[in-house]
């Protein structure tokens, strides 16, 4: 009840201060109080671990966004009540040619940022439509994304989900368009860690589905047949052949693959751990080809043993569950009956993986199949 009660006093405390006569027009906030100053203060305090004062600046901020988006949508209404702009027309080019004409400055200021933030396109070239946006603007999904952190560390699960939930509803707003992505692993973790296992899975498939390479089935098929033809130079072939640069959902295909084992669906997660070793085999060799000169991939274990002499690199893979992955993409091999694939894998691990314990975990398996 104390967080609620704080994030009570914080809104209503900024509604009184920055509240104006119902009758009168929207106005601009101040120089000085915009939006993006009030959430940058949040974060100050949200690092100093200050999460009362963190939440009451995350709330101005989303007040003071809200208030600008009124103020810009009575702006661009208002410009409708001049005949020349009417006979303009609805497309943006036209209308905007007209308010530089008339000296309409703040009309034409407020067209300028949305459509070099979007494009005209993202409206259809329709001055309405772009007015109509504004109420999606209205929303600030940083400060939501903030909110949620704060009550993610405050235990306050269900309502961090939430404030999550109403930032990624409204991810196009997001000034660093890629942070939807860190939205995206948040909702999943929070989904997961409130036993919502479809959800957890929901989110980390939506990172999955935009990664291009992997929405392509041909690719994805020729990938698999190499792991499904099951000989003794599968595995060289599959790291040789194939690449895929994009790895900000290498965590989300990791994750999956997981999930898909401990649920038994073997083709999934066969599937999932293959696309995730492609992109973590990309990773790894484009750092190396940067440090050694005259790098070239030779085969898996040699990139294995290269890769061990950079703590970096090291550090990066057990952050990202690397090691790890190559582990269960073995495993998952076997229990699609690719046994050839999976102990090729499992020996180049035990003779080269960086990590002790991954090495002596594909060992292990060795002598257990040996049994």
């Amino acid at each position: 009840m104390r967080k609620f009660a704080i994030k009570f006093i914080a809104v209503f405390s900024f509604a009184l201060f920055f509240c104006f006569d119902i009758f009168a027009a929207p106005k601009k906030p101040q120089k000085g109080q915009e939006d993006w100053r009030a959430l940058q203060k949040s974060k100050d305090f949200f690092e100093k671990n200050d999460f009362g004062t963190a939440v009451k600046f995350a709330e101005q901020a989303k007040f003071i966004r809200s208030q600008n988006a009124q103020w810009q949508t009575y702006i661009l209404d208002e410009t409708l009540k001049n005949s020349r702009v009417r006979r303009a027309g609805d497309s943006i080019e036209r209308v905007s040619q007209v308010l530089n004409e008339l000296k309409f400055t703040e009309a034409s200021k407020i067209v300028s940022m949305h459509i070099e933030k979007h494009g005209a396109d993202f409206f259809n070239g329709s001055y309405s439509k772009l007015i109509e946006f504004i109420s999606v603007y209205a929303h600030y999904p940083e400060a939501d994304f903030l909110l949620g952190k704060i009550y993610k560390l405050e235990g306050e699960y269900s309502v961090a989900l939430d404030y999550m939930k109403d930032a990624y509803d409204y991810s196009v707003n997001l000034d660093i368009p890629m942070e939807k992505y860190d939205l995206l692993y948040e909702l999943a973790e929070l989904s997961y860690d409130l036993g919502n296992k479809d959800d957890y899975e929901k989110y980390l498939l939506v990172i999955a589905s935009d990664d291009s390479v992997f929405t392509n089935s041909s690719y994805i098929d020729a990938l698999l047949h190499i792991v499904n033809s099951d000989s003794s130079d599968s595995l060289e072939k599959f790291f040789l052949l194939y690449r895929a640069e994009d790895t900000t959902g290498l965590k989300a295909f990791v994750k999956l693959g997981k999930l898909y084992m401990s649920e038994a669906e073997n083709d999934k997660a066969l599937k999932f751990n293959a696309f995730a070793g492609i992109l973590a085999v990309t990773k790894i060799e484009s750092v190396l080809m940067q440090r050694i000169n005259g790098f070239k991939y030779l085969n898996f274990k040699t990139l294995l043993a290269e890769s061990s002499g950079y703590n970096d690199i090291v550090e990066w893979g057990i952050k990202n569950d690397v090691w790890e992955l190559f582990c269960d993409l073995a495993d998952s091999a076997a229990n699609s009956g690719r046994i050839v694939f999976s102990r090729s894998l499992f020996e180049s691990l035990s003779e080269s993986a960086p990590v002790e314990y991954w090495k002596s975990y594909a060992s292990e398996k060795i002598v257990k199949a040996e049994n």
